[in-house]
């Protein structure tokens, strides 16, 4: 409206303004009844010029969309080179008919984020989480010392435990944090930093004494979480190595960055996200190739970080595999067999803190021979090694007619009305960011409503 009064001097009522915006976005991004249409010939293109991904279809009896999975054959390839952490999460969907997009991420041996597989289903519940992971363990397996991180969503908990038996579902302690202070609104700056401290603590006596401190502030919070288990959140407590993923903010953060593909027609949106595994694997690639030491850039740096702090340490050898570190009189105890030390950091970071590195220097070894495999160029570079190519132009698509003839309907259920839903709603310790302080009334001063609602006797009355 205003674009059409200081260019043309012409007045546009809302409603025409409205749907002339509507018929450009579809122009440009595709109608969202007929995207479903195609989405059959969509997914035998990304197949066909992706071969040996995983693209799987599920429809309703009636030949309705129900849900679709796909996992790119780089991401099935690069998996063993990455950290044996899976993250997963959902998101809604902003498009016409809605929906939810489930998402499963890792990091690659730099600490980027690296895609694994992508699911399009009604909502999240229990039926649609199962037969993602169903989906998943299709494409992927299994792995050694593998972990499934995600909130505390009971759908996600029920499926990872029916498909992944044998596998780990910790929680992302952000979220925990987060059902926290929905109900306990007192001290929350103190609950805060005494859970993070605990929930991050190496060793089991750190660990005790911030859960001492949090017990303080208040006792049933402590109640609250020995009911979720220490090994759901705790890393002292974790059965497998959780590589300080102790968030879901892999997932989070591609979730991010998909906020605008989420607005789009369903083969559109497929496409995007397929494009956007191609533009992060080939900026990947090259950083990779172009690395010139023998651990990633991020894990070059911790390493430099733990030689400056083992430059004061002084070792006394006890014998040819334990070594005693002095630290004042703070004594930790390295094992060079085992690859660990009492400070717990050496075997959880899967890299030599600053106690392993003074003795490496007193034993004249090389740090990088005990670094984890999953931090070096080496294992970065084959992650790479497959390429994500387009399903090039439309009018250029050589499809079977009995793929062209078979039609996918949209979703059972109307098309939503009114202005699609672009944000989540935030709870009030979330907002702007900052704990807000809840509502007091000036007359009465208790908390929950303002002076024109209060309904409580004062004084004077």
């Amino acid at each position: 409206m205003r674009d059409m009064k200081h260019d043309h001097n012409m007045e546009v009522k809302y409603n025409k303004a409205w749907r002339s915006k509507e018929k450009a976005l579809e122009i440009m991004r595709g109608n969202a009844t007929e995207s479903f249409a195609e989405l059959y010939t969509h997914l035998y293109m990304l197949y066909t010029t992706n071969t040996g991904s995983i693209v799987e279809l599920q429809l309703t009896g009636d030949n309705c969309f129900l849900y679709v999975f796909v996992a790119l054959i780089l991401s099935m390839r690069g998996w063993n080179y990455c950290l044996p952490v899976v993250v997963v999460d959902g998101t809604f969907l902003k498009s016409s008919y809605g929906g939810t997009l489930l998402v499963a991420t890792t990091q690659d041996a730099g600490g980027k984020i690296f895609p694994l597989a992508f699911g399009v289903v009604d909502s999240e519940n229990d039926k649609s989480w199962e037969w993602f992971f169903e989906k998943f363990r299709k494409a992927y397996g299994g792995r050694e010392e593998m972990v499934i991180v995600s909130n505390r969503h009971e759908s996600i908990i029920k499926a990872a435990n029916k498909i992944y038996p044998e596998v780990p579902n910790v929680f992302c302690i952000f979220h925990l944090l987060g059902n926290i202070k929905t109900k306990f609104k007192k001290n929350l700056k103190k609950i805060k930093e005494a859970f993070l401290s605990a929930a991050n603590a190496y060793s089991l006596k750190k660990f005790q004494y911030h859960m001492k401190e949090l017990e303080k502030v208040d006792k049933r919070v402590h109640v609250i979480l020995e009911e979720v288990g220490y090994d759901k959140w705790a890393k002292v407590y974790s059965l497998n190595n959780r590589y300080s993923n102790m968030t879901s903010n892999v997932a989070e953060s591609l979730n991010s960055v998909t906020m605008s593909i989420r607005e789009l027609p369903i083969c559109t949106m497929l496409e995007s996200l397929r494009a956007l595994v191609q533009k992060w694997s080939w900026r990947n690639r090259n950083e990779a190739n172009a690395t010139s030491t023998r651990l990633t850039i991020k894990y070059e740096e911790l390493l430099k970080k733990n030689y400056l702090l083992s430059v004061d340490l002084t070792v006394n050898p006890t014998n040819h595999i334990v070594f005693e570190v002095i630290n004042g009189e703070r004594k930790n105890i390295v094992d060079l067999s085992a690859r660990n030390c009492t400070c717990k950091r050496f075997q959880m970071d899967q890299i030599p803190c600053a106690h392993a590195i003074a003795v490496f220097q007193k034993s004249n070894l090389d740090p990088y021979d005990y670094c984890s495999p999953y931090y070096t160029k080496e294992t970065m570079v084959p992650a790479y090694k497959e390429n994500v190519y387009p399903v090039g132009n439309k009018d250029n698509w050589q499809v079977p007619e009995n793929v062209k003839s078979l039609i996918v309907y949209p979703p059972e259920g109307r098309i939503r009305v009114g202005r699609p839903k672009k944000r989540r709603c935030k709870a009030h310790w979330e907002r702007n960011g900052k704990i807000l302080k809840p509502i007091q009334c000036s007359k009465c001063k208790q908390n929950g409503h303002n002076k024109r609602t209060c309904r409580n006797p004062t004084k004077n009355d």
